[in-house]
């Protein structure tokens, strides 16, 4: 029994001093936000990287890699000794370092250079992170050979810097953090914070203007950005006026009122959450978003968009540089003149909203676009349509028909490969816009059954109840069919292309492309929506892909689609601008003929 007592203060000794050395080795953290100083101007941090990792394999994304037909596709990039075996192995690394929290920031845009400082904590070894460095480091030295290494000690502790002209690297271990500096004093005075137990007195953490920025972002998040504008917005305006250009009061003063801009995303199950908040306190809160454009979607509607329209209106003078660009505008002005009319009258013809209904069935080659305006003035909304539809010098006319009180406009069929023929609808309650007559027809359809088809579709209604109730922007995209349509089409061509591409056979096999079903399971809808306070703007995003990743998606592939055209050009020695029509001269008034002098006399001869 003395045994087994004995036995069992051993075993309680053993684990308070397993206890200690966790608290020691993993409780001890300071968090990088507690860490760099209060006027740092951008902050990116990863603040939980287990959690974050724990998290992703519930993601759709995640699941659609993991998918089997999509392992078999990348098994020759990632056997091949390219990117993808390399970016494998450089995971493998990281892993081993037991990564606990990162962070970058630019503390300071004054100088030559801007100032910053990033950095990684671990649980790892530290041996681990001097061979995951080895790599960039001798990239760095082999790049700048006439650069200087140096080893320098700040409180006990070794700083490695590397100098090459003005520039400096300096990196230090301090604590479970790596931390990595352009600037020496910067990286000196982080490494103090991190030896304190709750960081820097004056760190960015701790400042009024951070915290209620960041409230409005999930607690929990897995990436947080926030930036401070009050720097930009002083650098903005004194180049402006460097520059002779004029600032209106009333811009100045919104510009002024944008304080800060957090950013965060969260992964939530298979969704991905990402809110942002711009601090903008003075404002005036706003009503509900009405989404009436709503009205005219169907159940399966591809993208539904609806966003609140400004309360003035103004267009710039049709005498100057955009009349040269567009000179009906000076017919338009006139016309509208004639109705008593100007172009500031818009907002009182037409809102509050605007509305945009994309279909695509799925038997049809190609999209459908309906874009609504609400009406608020019937007379002056069918005053601007006349305006709009009347016929310019040497062009056909519109054609018009009166059908169940809705005027239907129609314009001439357009020229080119692909002729494009719009029309227009005019209701008590919408301006509709349509590619196509049919379009119009089918929108004008669903407008008279007097329902929000689209509600009838659970995808929609579920996404919906995942964000805030809109007052400026809300939208809705179904990814699922959307990927359905546009893969489903140019998969075969995908395919050719890869096998007639050798370089790109060396690292994918054209014959193991995934189905289009193995994707689209795991893709839910995207939402959005956008509502103004006293206090800023508030914007929330939901979906296996958020409405702010699709938009970097679409135009990080617009731009890859366009890299190789401006490449060329580049290459032919062609100037960029030339891309760019060049601007028009505005017209000269003409100048008055010069008076014509009086006939000479001759004097007579004497």
């Amino acid at each position: 029994m003395k045994k087994a007592s004995l036995a069992l203060v051993a075993l309680l000794v053993l684990a308070f001093a397993l206890f200690v050395v966790f608290k020691k080795t993993i409780g001890r953290h300071v968090p990088a936000a507690q860490l760099v100083p209060g006027e740092t101007l951008l902050f990116v941090n990863v603040p939980n990287l287990p959690r974050t990792a724990l998290r992703w394999p519930q993601t759709g994304l995640a699941q659609i890699f993991a998918e089997p037909e999509l392992q078999k596709f990348l098994e020759k990039p990632r056997a091949a000794a390219g990117p993808g075996k390399m970016l494998d192995e450089k995971l493998k690394q990281i892993l081993r370092l037991a990564p606990r929290e990162a962070f970058a920031a630019v503390t300071s845009i004054d100088g030559p250079q801007p100032k910053w400082i990033a950095g990684f904590a671990f649980l790892g070894r530290k041996s681990e992170v001097v061979a995951l460095l080895a790599e960039p480091r001798a990239e760095l030295k082999k790049a700048q050979p006439a650069g200087k290494s140096d080893i320098v000690s700040f409180g006990g502790t070794e700083v490695e810097t590397f100098t090459y002209g003005e520039v400096v690297v300096a990196e230090a271990f301090k604590e479970d953090w790596y931390l990595v500096s352009n600037n020496l004093d910067l990286l000196k005075t982080t490494m103090t914070a991190a030896a304190l137990p709750t960081g820097a007195p004056d760190a960015l953490g701790k400042k009024e203007l951070f915290q209620k920025a960041v409230a409005k972002l999930p607690a929990d998040g897995d990436m947080v950005v926030f930036g401070q504008l009050g720097s930009l917005t002083e650098r903005i305006t004194s180049l402006l006026k460097a520059s002779g250009q004029p600032i209106e009061p009333a811009q100045l003063a919104e510009l002024q009122r944008m304080q800060a801009v957090a950013w965060g995303t969260k992964l939530e199950g298979a969704q991905v959450r990402d809110t942002i908040f711009l601090v903008a306190p003075g404002g005036t809160a706003e009503p509900p978003l009405p989404r009436n454009a709503l009205a005219l979607s169907a159940v399966d509607t591809l993208l539904y968009y609806g966003l609140a329209l400004p309360k003035t209106f103004e267009m710039p003078d049709s005498s100057g540089l955009v009349g040269g660009y567009l000179p009906m505008l000076g017919a338009m002005e006139k016309s509208l003149a004639e109705k008593g009319l100007k172009w500031s009258d818009l907002t009182v013809a037409f809102g509050p909203e605007l509305g945009v209904v994309v279909d695509w069935g799925q038997k049809d080659p190609q999209p459908t676009a309906l874009l609504a305006l609400d009406v608020r003035d019937g007379a002056k909304a069918r005053a601007f349509v006349d305006v709009f539809t009347g016929t310019a010098p040497g062009t056909p006319a519109w054609g018009r028909k009166e059908e169940g009180g809705v005027t239907l406009f129609q314009s001439p069929t357009g020229e080119g490969l692909v002729p494009v023929s719009p029309a227009l609808a005019l209701t008590e309650r919408f301006l509709v816009l349509g590619f196509s007559s049919v379009a119009v027809e089918v929108g004008l359809a669903r407008l008279r059954s007097g329902q929000y088809a689209i509600g009838q579709n659970p995808a929609y209604a579920g996404a919906a109840k995942t964000v805030g109730v809109p007052t400026s922007g809300f939208g809705y995209l179904d990814s699922k069919t959307l990927f359905e349509r546009s893969y489903g089409t140019l998969r075969p061509f995908i395919a050719m292309s890869l096998a007639f591409n050798p370089e790109a056979g060396q690292y994918l096999d054209a014959g193991k492309l995934p189905s289009t079903e193995t994707i689209s399971r795991h893709l839910a809808p995207s939402i959005y929506s956008q509502s103004v306070t006293a206090e800023g703007t508030l914007i929330e995003s939901t979906g296996t892909l958020t409405f702010n990743q699709v938009l970097v998606a679409a135009i990080g592939g617009g731009l890859a689609a366009a890299f190789p055209i401006i490449e060329a050009s580049l290459k032919e020695g062609l100037d960029p601008k030339t891309l760019l029509p060049p601007a028009p001269t505005p017209p000269v008034p003409p100048t008055p003929a010069p008076p014509t002098p009086a006939p000479t006399v001759a004097a007579p001869e004497i």
